[in-house]
């Protein structure tokens, strides 16, 4: 709408490669990108929208290639997908340890590629923590494209866990598998956490692992964490144990990276070895602050 008025101004180009970037449309919004900056070469926002575009590129479609998918699926495979008599735009495919409920239907071999995807997050993430779900794991994958999503996740949130994982995508086209992935991962380390703690884990380090396991930070996120502790806005581990609905967006934002961050030092102090006690001890009713002093000893201060 607002290039109908003016096709010069570099902020709409900029503003539309935003867009594209939150439906993972990466070739798009560096393309609307490279137009901003050839009518305003030094606009800071288009340059800085570059630079975070062009990591998320690289990043998301890294992962993928580095997983051997295989191109087609078993032949057994067609008996696993049926379509909801209820709602004929979903789809679901119950395929060993899950149930996918998948809406609207996406091309057969995205739909392979999302359960290998599943497969590949089954077996890593439960090397990570040492817990394979025994029970049948429910997924739910919405396109809000097409598909209304009232009521289904906060607005801020690609994903949740409460007993089910259900994950959501926004776009006019097939899922980024890249980000679906990480999505995937995100969510299971919720489930094998909630397994594992009997619910007993404190938010940031729910959320921090859950994030850490996902994948790790970009480099502006980086840059956010180093300019929230010059402006002194970091929060303590007491601080960070509060539910993440009471935080304001821009709160939000810190308390997920500054969680994340934590985790990845107690990854780079211990291990998986030292997270499997860490939730271990917490599984068994432990305090959380006893529970590092016993599986960090020495380095709680620090963490």
């Amino acid at each position: 709408m607002g290039l109908k008025y003016d096709k010069g101004r570099h902020y709409v180009y900029a503003d539309i490669a935003k867009a594209y970037e939150m439906i993972g449309n990466w070739e798009q919004a560096l393309k609307y990108l490279n137009i901003a900056l050839q009518l305003s070469p030094n606009s800071t926002t288009a340059l800085r929208r570059k630079a975070r575009i062009s990591e998320e590129k690289r990043f998301y479609e890294s992962i993928i290639s580095e997983i051997n998918l295989n191109s087609s699926p078993p032949s057994e495979f067609a008996n696993t997908i049926h379509v909801d008599n209820q709602h004929t735009s979903r789809i679901e495919v119950e395929y060993g340890f899950f149930k996918l409920y998948l809406e609207p239907a996406v091309l057969p071999h995205t739909l392979w590629n999302i359960c290998q995807l599943i497969d590949k997050t089954y077996t890593d993430v439960g090397t990570y923590l040492d817990c394979f779900p025994s029970q049948q794991v429910s997924i739910s994958i919405v396109n809000t494209h097409s598909v209304s999503s009232e009521g289904y996740l906060p607005q801020w949130a690609g994903g949740a866990y409460d007993g089910h994982i259900r994950l959501r995508y926004c776009t006019d086209e097939e899922p980024e598998l890249g980000v679906l992935y990480t999505l995937f991962r995100h969510e299971w380390t919720h489930l094998l956490i909630d397994i594992l703690t009997q619910g007993n884990c404190p938010h940031w380090l729910n959320e921090g692992l859950a994030q850490t396991i996902a994948r790790p930070l970009f480099t502006f996120e980086k840059s956010s964490l180093d300019q929230a502790e010059k402006d002194n806005s970091l929060s303590t581990l007491i601080k960070l144990d509060k539910p993440i609905t009471e935080l304001t967006n821009s709160q939000r934002k810190i308390w997920y990276l500054q969680s994340a961050a934590i985790v990845a030092d107690m990854i780079d102090k211990g291990g998986f070895s030292s997270i499997q006690k860490l939730l271990s001890l917490l599984g068994n009713g432990k305090p959380i602050t006893a529970s590092l002093q016993e599986t960090y000893p020495g380095n709680v201060s620090r963490i």
